[in-house]
């Protein structure tokens, strides 16, 4: 009996299952399509973001030779016989990738050693990756920017904040004296002295320790 009374369950079940079906199979059909388009949207936006990577790092290492040897009209505009792009291509392309980030700090520099200010600032300031090198990097940029149009004060600040953003990174030693630089430019011993105590607290070794002394009153 117990038998009989599960087989009657199941066709009981079956048959709902069945009947709800005929009923909503229309629904059912534009829900697995509207599943199934966008399992593929997925599937084709990584696919295209993976593809954008490789291609923003091939344009990129063809760049990288014109940048080492500071020929940076080359290196933003790409060379005169057309056989690599330069990095503005590859930052209007690609910015939103590993690459392209890359290719915006490498584009910031080039700016900045041509001495165009404000372009280099704009894309110090719109880096959005995550390497914490390239973010510190970007940090600095936009202080040595400060700097150089004479806002000692803040250029100080953002040098620190390029030093905060990992302990670990090679330069923040580097960037620690820049902001004593800025600090003493700015006629504010007081700060000097504590960025000072912070550079020989946390980088007892660094050949910047003697250096900044001399910024001491």
């Amino acid at each position: 009996m117990q038998k009989k009374h599960n087989d009657d369950k199941l066709l009981t079940t079956y048959y709902n299952a069945r009947d709800y079906f005929e009923t909503h199979k229309k629904n059912i059909y534009i829900g697995l399509t509207v599943l199934v388009v966008v399992i593929a949207g997925v599937i084709l936006y990584f696919n295209k973001k993976s593809a954008n990577e490789d291609n923003a790092a091939v344009a990129l290492s063809k760049v990288q030779n014109a940048y080492d040897m500071q020929d940076f009209k080359t290196a933003m505009n790409g060379d005169s016989l057309g056989s690599f792009k330069g990095l503005i291509y590859i930052v209007n392309e690609y910015g939103s990738t590993p690459s392209g980030e890359l290719a915006k700090i490498l584009l910031a520099n080039c700016y900045y050693y041509s001495k165009d200010y404000g372009n280099a600032e704009r894309l110090y300031k719109d880096y959005g990756g995550n390497n914490e090198i390239l973010k510190a990097a970007a940090l600095a940029g936009v202080a040595a920017v400060l700097e150089t149009n004479g806002n000692f004060p803040d250029a100080a600040k953002q040098y620190e904040k390029a030093a905060d953003v990992n302990k670990e990174l090679a330069n923040n030693d580097e960037y620690l004296y820049y902001a004593i630089r800025n600090y003493s430019k700015a006629n504010d011993q007081e700060n000097v002295k504590r960025v000072i105590k912070e550079l020989k607290a946390d980088y007892p070794k660094s050949q910047y320790v003697a250096q900044a002394e001399k910024y001491k009153v």
